[in-house]
């Protein structure tokens, strides 16, 4: 049994709570969260995207019981505030949405936690390892104390760049996330940092620049200086789509691309990562698939041989916690 601690409740914190209410060998000892506690239960229990809750939800004082397992809920805000030795929790999930610095991460480590993960982007991609899996698992230990992993964007395309550039090679990618909106966007114009992000998300179809290009140079150094990241958030709450463009160093076709795609999936360690589907799907149809990346082999598209176009689907937030449950479980034997 690994004993976790969600730090942040939002959109991938509750998404691991979900998802973790069918592992026996998993419990959610606290959630920590500024937000006012009733507000967040009943968040829990009444989801906008995946519907309420099939499990029955029991409040007493500062615990929530669920299908027989029991949270704390506190309010600390920061690793000073916090005493994981007091709920011997084994792994503290940074969930907060913000990049988290090294001495934040170790802060927890100091107040008792024996593993951190953090749930975003580091602040420093130089001192806390980066994991996306099914891309750099052999480079990155999960004995590590403290583990990122990455954005949304680069788990759902990394391990597809992976083995592109294995069996044809890649001398630029060009991709661009079309995005659900989330709750860093607005719901109407107003004023604050910045100009675009500031505009109506559910009227708007909103361009930004990413850091998914870093995340992915840091989990394949070998694409360094080779790839750019784009952001589109349009107006749907949930299922995303990254449109991918590469200039291959071997030629190819569009049907030996998909082939070759639908193969290395069903043979090595991808399978349950990424997926590859010829149904005629759209964004709705993804939401709650628990992969990294599903691949449209409908949408495949090869120009001259080597300029090659691919469409991945994946759900804003269900497949990356999915990946850090994946890495909790795997990390058990370091509790026993």
């Amino acid at each position: 049994m690994v004993n976790v601690s969600l730090v942040g409740f939002g959109r991938v914190g509750r998404d691991i709570f979900r998802q973790t209410l069918e592992e026996d060998n998993i419990n959610i000892v606290s959630v920590s969260d500024t937000a006012d506690k009733d507000n967040l239960i009943y968040l829990l229990k009444y989801d906008s995207i995946y519907g309420k809750l099939s499990h029955e939800v029991n409040v007493s004082d500062d615990v929530i019981s669920v299908n027989g397992k029991e949270t704390i809920f506190n309010s600390w805000k920061n690793a000073d505030e916090s005493d994981w030795t007091s709920l011997n929790t084994d792994i503290v999930i940074l969930a907060t949405g913000k990049s988290q610095n090294l001495d934040e991460a170790q802060n927890h480590i100091s107040k008792g936690a024996k593993k951190v993960f953090i749930a975003s982007t580091p602040v420093d991609f130089s001192n806390i390892p980066l994991l996306v899996s099914g891309c750099n698992d052999e480079s990155i230990s999960l004995e590590s104390d403290i583990i990122s992993f990455g954005s949304n964007t680069a788990n759902a395309v990394g391990p597809i760049l992976k083995v592109i550039e294995s069996e044809y090679g890649i001398n630029e990618v060009f991709l661009t996330t079309v995005h659900g909106y989330s709750n860093s966007n607005r719901l109407a114009d107003v004023a604050g940092a910045g100009f675009r992000k500031n505009r109506a998300a559910g009227e708007n179809i909103i361009p930004s620049i990413t850091n998914s290009s870093k995340v992915i140079e840091s989990a394949l150094p070998m694409l360094k200086d080779k790839i750019a990241s784009f952001s589109m958030t349009v107006p749907v709450p949930d299922g995303s789509t990254i449109d991918l463009t590469l200039n291959l160093k071997t030629k190819t076709s569009k049907d030996e691309v998909n082939s070759y795609l639908e193969k290395v999936i069903k043979d090595n360690s991808l399978k349950n990562i990424i997926g590859f589907t010829y149904d005629p799907i759209v964004s709705s149809d993804v939401v709650g698939n628990s992969l990294s990346g599903l691949i449209d082999g409908l949408s495949t598209m090869c120009i001259d041989e080597d300029k090659l176009k691919l469409i991945i689907w994946f759900d804003n937030g269900w497949g990356y916690a999915s990946r850090i449950i994946e890495a909790v479980k795997s990390s058990e034997e370091q509790f026993e």
